[in-house]
């Protein structure tokens, strides 16, 4: 049995963290005008008492609602299927289907194109589904290379998942058809569907 261990961004807490941004950005503002005009009487000198402690009201708030955001995934993979701590159990036999933005995860060791040239502004950002035969759906989102939500050794990790569950769809389903280059079944474009 092999386990995989990696954080992820779990897409929730988007308006909360809308929220907090916009807020923080509102009372750096007033802050701001405070501070730099002091003496006008539409922004009187104890207006900061209460705007500084907004300010920082706010500025915690969006770091804790960022934080919130991320959750710590593992995954055991055995030769039935694979149970994740954030979705459940999905076996092989039941996956429909697979999608991988391709071009992104070809930095992270799959087939490089011809057409993409990696620079240090373009970063992957991943974002993984995989459909069970009941409809339910795993998403797994890895951004921001290095920053705030993922380390590098996060893709690493989660590409190794991706590499052996694609090794173990290959054997149950293609086992006596060559393989594409492209970690095994996914295509060019880097989807599989289970046929029939």
């Amino acid at each position: 049995m092999n386990t995989y261990h990696f954080r992820f961004n779990n897409s929730r807490n988007t308006a909360t963290i809308l929220f907090w941004f916009f807020a923080t950005l509102l009372t750096v503002s007033l802050t701001g005008i405070v501070l730099v005009v002091h003496s006008d009487p539409l922004f009187p000198g104890w207006l900061l008492l209460i705007s500084i402690p907004l300010m920082l009201l706010a500025i915690y708030r969006l770091v804790m609602a960022a934080s919130k955001r991320q959750s710590e995934e593992n995954i055991s993979l055995n030769k039935e299927g694979f149970t994740s701590s954030s979705f459940g159990t999905a076996l092989f036999a039941e996956i429909r289907s697979i999608r991988v933005p391709a071009r992104q995860i070809s930095l992270l060791g799959g087939k490089q194109y011809d057409f993409y040239k990696h620079s240090e502004a373009d970063t992957p950002n991943l974002i993984i589904s995989i459909t069970m035969g009941d409809g339910k759906t795993f998403n797994w989102i890895l951004g921001e290379w290095g920053g705030l939500y993922n380390s590098k050794e996060d893709f690493s990790v989660f590409y190794n998942f991706l590499t052996a569950l694609t090794d173990q769809l290959y054997q149950l389903h293609h086992a006596n058809e060559p393989f594409n280059s492209y970690l095994k079944i996914l295509d060019e474009n880097g989807t599989w569907e289970k046929r029939g």
